[in-house]
């Protein structure tokens, strides 16, 4: 599908700009320039979300799925994780990045995907990275799974977030193809489903709009929420799992588990008074919303009802998230916090506060960045106040 010129432009000039790069094209015989810039573009973001991938010169990146889209080496990877067996159907290929992980936990992958030229390139990709237990075909998965005899061990399913008009929705019946409408059909051909669904959605809808769902996996890369995974089980009625994932840039993987059922009785202990440690739960466990589980399981009292920003006494180094030593409780007052901090420069995070980062920024004229951390909250008595805090890296 790219030419052999082509391809060897593309390698000699991977790392420059792609839209200059084209116009060194124009004057080269043989190399198509609107072709090499994606696939310099793509490239360039593959070397960090897929690094296998852009190892391989082989692999051609597909105009109609952007990168940012597609789901990165290391949460394919964790899906992998998840599921194993004998045969897997996914009724919605897109790239192929989730059956290649998938492929080395199932013995034969269905790879389902509408658009034709879609299917071709993962085809060509799976030859390239030599995964040949993937069965890739173009078409109505939904109808070849109508017709499919023989049992599946699970379905996976990423359903198509956007509709004619391009606009994003959120909504489980909303999203091509509809999980709840197909359900029955989907349980009559495997007894898991592992659905993909927006980041936005809301977890205990979901759930209850699912039914029969054993757990849900958010999934943050570098504390930015990437994917919220519905495990749905044939004839399951007990309690679900929520598993909040965190890929920290240079560091393992933090996984912090609760009861979503639970969650709602659970009791958790206000602070009456500032302690030595401040915490703030990571984007996986935000989304999560286990935000009495996580007081209840490391002992942290919280700083105000809605505040979601954690203290102790006694630092807890295993809490899935960030982790401070506050130095010092300002009023939110230029001059009261020019007193502990000279320089008047910080990171600054508001929680449960009536001000924007960049209202309260501009209000006490606070340079960005350094070493210090302020954390603009309320506490228990509805107090505003500013938090000046030391972050700890261990």
């Amino acid at each position: 599908m790219i030419n052999q010129a082509t391809k060897q432009f593309i390698l000699e000039h991977e790392n420059e700009d792609p839209s200059k790069v084209i116009f060194k094209a124009a004057s080269l015989e043989g190399v198509d320039g609107k072709i090499a810039a994606h696939q310099i573009t793509s490239r360039q973001k593959a070397k960090k979300k897929l690094p296998t991938w852009y190892a391989n010169e082989n692999i051609i990146y597909p105009n109609k799925i952007p990168l940012e889209q597609s789901s990165s080496e290391q949460t394919a990877k964790f899906k992998a994780s998840i599921l194993k067996g004998e045969i897997l159907a996914d009724l919605t290929g897109g790239m192929g990045i989730d059956d290649w992980a998938f492929s080395d936990v199932f013995q034969k992958v269905y790879y389902y995907e509408r658009q034709e030229d879609l299917a071709e390139i993962a085809k060509l990709n799976f030859t390239a990275l030599e995964k040949n237990n993937i069965e890739v075909n173009a078409g109505d998965s939904v109808e070849w799974l109508r017709t499919h005899a023989s049992k599946l061990t699970a379905i996976y399913l990423d359903p198509a977030r956007r509709d004619a008009q391009n606009n994003k929705m959120v909504g489980i019946s909303d999203c091509e193809p509809d999980v709840i409408a197909l359900k029955e059909l989907l349980f009559e051909k495997a007894d898991k489903i592992l659905v993909k669904l927006s980041p936005m959605i809301d977890i205990k809808q979901g759930v209850r709009e699912l039914g029969s769902v054993s757990h849900v996996f958010v999934i943050s890369v570098e504390n930015e929420c990437k994917e919220v995974l519905f495990l749905i089980n044939k004839n399951y009625d007990d309690n679900t799992l929520i598993h909040c994932v965190d890929f920290p840039k240079n560091q393992s993987k933090t996984e912090f588990l609760f009861q979503l059922e639970e969650e709602e009785y659970q009791k958790v202990e206000l602070a009456t008074a500032l302690e030595q440690f401040l915490y703030e739960p990571n984007a996986a466990v935000m989304k999560g919303g286990g935000f009495k589980s996580i007081a209840q399981q490391y002992e942290l009292k919280k700083l105000g009802t809605n505040s979601h920003l954690y203290t102790s006494q006694k630092l807890v180094e295993d809490f899935p998230g960030r982790k401070f030593k506050i130095k010092a409780k300002s009023q939110v007052q230029k001059k009261a916090l020019q007193k502990l901090l000279p320089g008047m420069k910080a990171n600054l995070t508001v929680r449960n506060f009536p001000q924007t980062v960049d209202q309260l920024r501009k209000k006490l004229k606070l340079k960005e960045g350094g070493n210090d951390y302020i954390f603009a909250t309320t506490v228990m008595s509805d107090e505003k106040v500013l938090l000046l805090c030391e972050r700890i890296n261990k």
